[in-house]
């Protein structure tokens, strides 16, 4: 048996097949995207691209589809909010996966905006509020660098995760009983 770094188990026949695959079995916590255009419409995506880049300073990076209607509206400068959704959210996520369209979006969920007019989910497991800092063009998709410049943080920890195509809840390991 081929046990080289190549080889999969039930070998996808192309490495884009294999590299989906592979991504399956990486777990993310999903995250909502928002933002408000110049004109004042709510924007907003479900992401699971999203990982910190710095503690000093704070930031944030999002990988955001070059087709998604929001990334139109990233842009230097421009104010952003990730929020990191709760598992009892998984239906928010799939009315901003492409469930629901434009700002009928915000039809679900309680949403207020900050100072700024950014748009933000009231009980997400927590809200980085960023303002985009450097945006990098890459294959089929833009990395979208974000200087962290609030964050709100709900008490409990249960964030909603995406694994092998599926939403799960997280918890501890149980420890062994010795």
């Amino acid at each position: 048996m081929d046990a080289s770094p190549n080889s999969v188990a039930a070998t996808p026949v192309t490495l884009e097949a294999a590299f989906r695959a592979a991504m399956r079995r990486l777990a993310a916590t999903v995250t909502v995207i928002s933002t408000r255009s110049e004109s004042g419409l709510r924007h907003g995506m479900t992401a699971t691209a999203v990982t910190s880049v710095s503690a000093d300073p704070p930031a944030v990076l999002a990988c955001v589809n070059r087709s998604a209607a929001l990334h139109a509206q990233l842009g230097l400068g421009r104010r952003l909010c990730i929020n990191l959704l709760h598992c009892s959210q998984q239906r928010l996520s799939e009315v901003f996966s492409g469930a629901v369209e434009g700002e009928d979006r915000f039809a679900q969920g309680e949403w207020l905006s900050d100072a700024e007019g950014v748009p933000y989910l009231a009980d997400a497991q927590a809200n980085i509020f960023c303002e985009v800092e450097a945006l990098h063009a890459y294959g089929t998709h833009s990395i979208c660098i974000g200087r962290v410049v609030q964050v709100v943080c709900r008490p409990d920890v249960a964030p909603l995760v995406y694994q092998d195509g599926a939403y799960m809840c997280t918890g501890p390991l149980a420890t062994p009983q010795e």
